[in-house]
């Protein structure tokens, strides 16, 4: 069509030149162009001449692929693809480990692009010695290491320290029980012209055959005693498992009940042919004072109560803090926890549960109504040092490295260092009872053993105790309660358990207290020896803020308790908290207040301390703290003014008393030592003045 077209064209063209000269030149010149007859040279053929375009190339770098773009004048282009490059590495740093365990590291760096990597260098590893004889603790033999680690316990106590309790045991129990019952139940009534006691004889040798099987039962009922601890102490260890809290909620009721029912064996004795036998020696005002008491444990309504108790405990111990420390639960649980603990004290005998836990629970030679005349003493002398222990505190600027030495100081622990030479294990070489040849204790030698032998627990539970297990003294450290002061506290009660083992000794919680207490100020005595001058100045402060803080805090929570137990209050805002004569769970808080205002320590003192828990925990025992507190600061004055030895000497006599006279008074201990009575008004004179010299020097 395009050829048609142009024969047109020129065709057209023709009649145009018509009348032209030059018609037939230009006719031959068009038709020869278009037969391909031109005569014209040929043009020669492109050849394509390509050039780096680096405008359009992507130069490759050490991750990423580019591409090579190259482009001829005639427009044509042609591309590659260049993978990456790759890093050019090279070692840039290098941190070699510092000790067995301390990791290292290598940075490495690209010599064409920058980037940095970092490899881990492992540690390289203790070389462990043997362990030592009657020590779990074995070190470290690279030179320069200090490392140490606890290897597993001996086993010693494994068999006595694990809870087995079952059914089976439950029905054999069960079976023990109805035995002695039935053994009492079919003997003759007692009548007192045909069974009175005498050392043999038929009716003798009868009483014999069911004492036999009555301690038999009373043994079973100690075993579940101590099942029932070991129950507490596992979910101690690990409070997110809900099958052992089931099983210590469990084992709380079960020996309460169990309890009952053994008291409940009191009356039938009674009324039997054994009644001579099995109350020998006892006073007619005694027997009628523990069938009274049998009677009251074994009531039905007695054992109501102390199941719900028993729950509430288990339900506030399972609150997280904030819940404890905010909000209702707590108050409302402690109103009826209170409430129950009233009437289980009334069923007992007594007016109130102040009146019963005061002697019945704590064995204390003095009553909740004495304890108005110390809390006199404290508001006049004590208040105000700790008032002004806090002010020095706030005003000494500590810096970072300054918390950093009270901290590793407080921490330094056999648990936490595992050192060789810690300041704890130092101290504790000094305490020695040589006094007693039968009793050549040793603080070191115990302490080892409580390492070696398996009665050491650590848990979940924030908390630290020590009690006794099936006469083996054993101890538990909760998180947080693992530093140096913690320790030596617990291993003051822990040495009371070894010293007065075998004895007859009821000694009261107070004097429990102040080996506990005591041994924190011998060893925050002991720490002057051992530090610099401002480094000890802030850990004695520090250490006197727990004690007075300790000292201020128990007698408030009791101030609360003999409040509430009471429902009587004359204190600041009481006003308001008796507006209506009764003193309810939403007043509660309002109470601790007003009673820290009216000591005059609200500045610096928690305002919400009852709140954690010890209230329902251990009801009216946190005076205890107090009053050991207040007794065992003088073994401080004691230290700087006669000398350590003398003041250990004090001290291990509140726990040695027992070789003498185990039924000693807790005041008579106090003057064996040579310690002020807490009673005695010089005791907190004296103190003052020497603290205000001394320590806020």
């Amino acid at each position: 069509m395009k050829r048609l077209l142009a024969i047109l064209l020129v065709i057209v063209t023709i009649f145009a030149l018509t009348s032209c000269d030059v018609v037939k030149e230009k006719f031959d010149e068009i038709m020869a162009s278009i037969n391909g007859d031109d005569k014209k040279e040929p043009v020669e053929e492109h050849v394509c001449e390509f050039v780096l375009d680096e405008e359009a190339s992507i130069p490759a770098t050490c991750e990423k692929a580019g591409k090579e773009v190259l482009s001829c004048s005639c427009g044509k282009t042609q591309e590659k693809d260049i993978e990456a490059l790759g890093h050019d590495i090279v070692l840039s740093s290098e941190k070699l480990p510092k000790t067995c365990d301390d990791w290292g590291s290598r940075e490495y760096r690209c010599k064409r692009c920058n980037a940095k990597t970092r490899e881990a260098i492992k540690p390289v590893g203790h070389l462990w010695a043997d362990p030592v004889e009657n020590s779990r603790l074995v070190r470290c033999t690279r030179e320069g290491c200090q490392g140490g680690k606890l290897v597993d316990p001996t086993g010693k106590h494994d068999e006595a320290l694990t809870f087995s309790f079952d059914a089976e045991d439950e029905a054999a129990i069960e079976a023990k029980y109805n035995e002695v019952l039935n053994a009492i139940n079919s003997a003759a009534k007692y009548d007192a012209a045909l069974h009175a006691y005498a050392e043999e004889g038929e009716l003798a040798d009868a009483f014999a055959a069911v004492d036999a099987i009555h301690t038999e039962y009373y043994d079973m009922i100690i075993e579940a005693g101590a099942q029932r601890q070991l129950a507490e102490i596992m979910y101690y260890c690990d409070m997110k498992d809900e099958d052992l809290e089931e099983t210590y909620s469990y084992m709380l009721d079960y020996y309460s009940n169990l309890v009952s029912q053994f008291y409940s064996l009191s009356q039938p004795f009674y009324d039997s042919c054994y009644r001579e036998f099995y109350y020998y020696g006892m006073t007619e005002e005694e027997i009628n004072a523990f069938l009274f008491d049998s009677n009251a444990v074994s009531n039905p309504r007695y054992t109501e109560l102390k199941e719900r108790n028993n729950a509430i405990e288990v339900e506030l111990l399972a609150l997280p803090e904030a819940q404890r420390l905010g909000g209702d639960t707590v108050p409302t649980l402690y109103a009826e926890f209170a409430k129950n603990n009233n009437e289980m004290a009334q069923i007992m005998g007594y007016e109130n549960y102040l009146e019963y836990a005061y002697e019945n629970v704590y064995s204390r030679d003095y009553t909740y109504q004495d304890v108005a005349q110390v809390t006199k003493y404290v508001k006049n002398n004590i208040a105000g040092l700790f008032n002004d222990t806090y002010a020095k505190w706030e005003s000494m600027s500590l810096t970072q490295d300054d918390i950093d030495k009270i901290y590793l100081q407080i921490n330094d622990s056999f648990f936490n260092t595992l050192a060789p030479n810690t300041t704890v294990n130092d101290y504790i070489d000094l305490l020695v009872f040589d006094t007693n040849p039968d009793k050549n204790i040793s603080f070191s030698d115990e302490f080892n053993k409580l390492m070696v032998d398996g009665n050491l627990f650590r848990g979940d539970y924030a908390g630290a105790f020590v009690t006794s297990i099936k006469d083996i003294p054993i101890a538990y450290f909760g998180k947080g309660y693992q530093n140096a002061f913690t320790i030596i506290h617990e291993f003051g009660h822990f040495m009371n358990e070894v010293y007065s083992a075998g004895t007859d000794a009821n000694q009261s919680y107070d004097l429990l207290e102040m080996h506990s207490q005591g041994n924190e100020m011998l060893y925050l005595t002991f720490l002057e020896t051992q530090l610099g001058k401002y480094e000890y100045e802030l850990i004695e402060t520090y250490q006197f803020l727990n004690m007075l803080n300790t000292i201020m805090s128990g007698l408030a929570v009791d101030a609360f308790e003999q409040a509430v137990y009471l429902n009587k209050y004359e204190g600041k805002n009481a006003d308001t908290i008796m507006a209506d004569n009764q003193i309810t769970a939403d007043e509660y808080d309002l109470l601790y207040k007003s009673i820290i205002e009216d000591f005059g320590t609200q500045e610096y003192q928690s305002t919400n301390y009852w709140r954690y828990g010890m209230t329902i925990t251990s009801p009216c025992y946190y005076v205890s703290y107090s009053i050991s507190a207040i007794s065992v600061l003088q073994l401080y004055e004691m230290a700087a003014t006669d000398g350590m030895d003398a003041a250990i000497d004090a001290y291990l006599k509140l726990m040695s008393y027992v070789d003498t006279d185990s039924d000693m008074s807790m005041a008579d201990v106090l003057t064996q030592a040579g310690l002020y009575k807490y009673t005695d008004q010089a005791l907190y004179t004296t103190f003052a003045n020497f603290y205000k010299a001394n320590v806020l020097r």
